[in-house]
């Protein structure tokens, strides 16, 4: 177990979307040494007091807090996933997946996590636009007007899953993942990712630029991300 001096001199924070380059004002810090890496938009930042003092370390892990207040989800070792489900556990609160591009990686990182069975209700991979409409009930005339990949799509498909259930809150994905666009011409990497509950929603838009599996997986992070948010909001209007 760590013991507490060691924990005042040595921290962890988990942020969503966060680049190196967004860090690296913050990499040096005299005697307070700070590493990042990132995984598919998924960042930590471990924070160690190698030669400075209390107030030091504490200062420096403050600055790092606020500066990127809406991107911390967490401190301590854990993932989205993680996160997610805890958060929805406490509160009580169940989700169900619609995934396109991402294939089922969204309901596969919740499932990994034990106690996921008291959250995640269902999740379907509606991958061709016929199961869109067959199961979601997004509408044909979306589909032929907007496309597949587009964000009207997304909202409807989130849409059509809680309409229909017993879950309250939503997520579904849909993108182009590549190496080849679609018959639309939808550039690879364009992506939308829609978190709803009963009351209203909203859809996510994702230009992303890497190998297929990399963009499914970033579309993966950024429907959990988001949905952890509107959960963590739950009680306020989305």
């Amino acid at each position: 177990m760590m013991e507490e001096e060691d924990f005042r001199n040595y921290c962890v924070i988990k942020t969503f979307g966060v680049r190196t380059s967004d860090m690296q004002p913050y990499l040096q810090t005299g005697g307070v040494s700070v590493e990042f890496t990132e995984d598919c938009l998924d960042g930590t930042v471990r924070v160690v007091n190698t030669e400075g003092d209390r107030e030091q370390f504490n200062a420096v892990v403050a600055e790092i807090t606020a500066a990127f207040k809406d991107k911390v989800y967490a401190e301590g070792e854990t993932s989205l996933a993680e996160r997610l489900v805890e958060e929805c556990r406490n509160r009580g609160i169940t989700l169900a997946v619609a995934e396109s591009l991402t294939g089922g990686m969204i309901c596969s990182a919740i499932v990994d996590v034990p106690g996921a069975s008291a959250v995640l209700s269902e999740g379907f991979v509606t991958y061709t636009n016929a199961a869109k409409v067959r199961r979601l009930h997004v509408r044909l005339s979306t589909i032929e007007s907007e496309g597949a990949v587009s964000a009207k799509t997304a909202g409807e498909m989130a849409k059509g899953l809680i309409e229909d259930r017993t879950a309250d809150v939503a997520i579904s994905t849909t993108g182009c993942a590549g190496p080849d666009s679609d018959e639309n011409d939808t550039p690879v990497g364009l992506a939308f990712v829609g978190v709803t509950t009963r009351t209203g929603g909203k859809v996510y838009r994702l230009n992303l630029s890497g190998e297929r599996n990399y963009i499914r997986k970033c579309v993966a992070n950024t429907a959990m991300f988001y949905a952890l948010k509107c959960v963590e909001n739950k009680d306020k209007e989305i």
